[in-house]
């Protein structure tokens, strides 16, 4: 994740939005697989890095097709602490 740092310094915004877009993705594929393997833990630690980017995103106005608010909503509500 030092690496993926790094790169984030270097971006302009809009490299920035795109470079997040594919993070959330990744990590959002990662909760959707440990939920389907039923290991929560492992699930709910990826939706914390699931919700900063999801919040900064939506916060800049961009949406997701493969992650929409609903998804975020039930997540929300499933790894509530």
């Amino acid at each position: 994740m030092q690496i993926e740092s790094v790169k984030m310094e270097n971006r302009t915004e809009k490299e920035d939005i795109e470079f997040r877009r594919a993070l959330l993705s990744k990590h959002s594929q990662f909760m959707r697989m440990y939920l389907n393997y039923n290991n929560f833990e492992l699930a709910k630690a990826e939706f914390e890095s699931v919700r900063s980017l999801f919040v900064f995103l939506n916060n800049k106005g961009e949406t997701m097709d493969y992650y929409t608010v609903e998804d975020f909503k039930q997540d929300s509500i499933r790894f509530k602490k």
